[in-house]
């Protein structure tokens, strides 16, 4: 999966999640998991592109693994987002988070005070 470039990447995780919307709609969870786990292994190599290439100032604040951030896909922007809480900002009442983002051309990005849209 490493020489896969970032479209590849890309266009496999869109077509894993058409599968996992048809599995739901079926509720078939056996399904959903196996194709989700391959949705997984896709998140993990592309959040490796993403250290590899973020700069210095965002690599010093994530993890060394995506397991412990919350995974987005913008299908119309085409961008990734690991979320996770803003760790300097535990102190503060309110819980903040930070969106790191990478699109199809690995263009990396940090969104303060990120805001989940429901």
């Amino acid at each position: 999966m490493n020489n896969s470039s970032m479209e590849e990447y890309f266009q496999e995780w869109n077509e894993l999640n058409s599968k996992v919307q048809e599995s739901m709609g079926k509720f078939d969870f056996a399904n959903i998991k196996k194709i989700r786990e391959g949705q997984k292994k896709i998140e993990d190599a592309i959040y490796e592109i993403l250290k590899e290439n973020a700069p210095e100032n965002i690599r010093e604040i994530i993890p060394e693994d995506c397991g412990e951030m919350e995974v987005g896909y913008d299908t119309e922007g085409n961008k990734f987002y690991f979320v996770m809480m803003d760790l300097e900002a535990e102190e503060e009442e309110e819980i903040k988070l930070i969106a790191i983002t990478i699109d199809v051309e690995k263009v990396i990005s940090m969104i303060e005070d990120f805001e989940i849209e429901g």
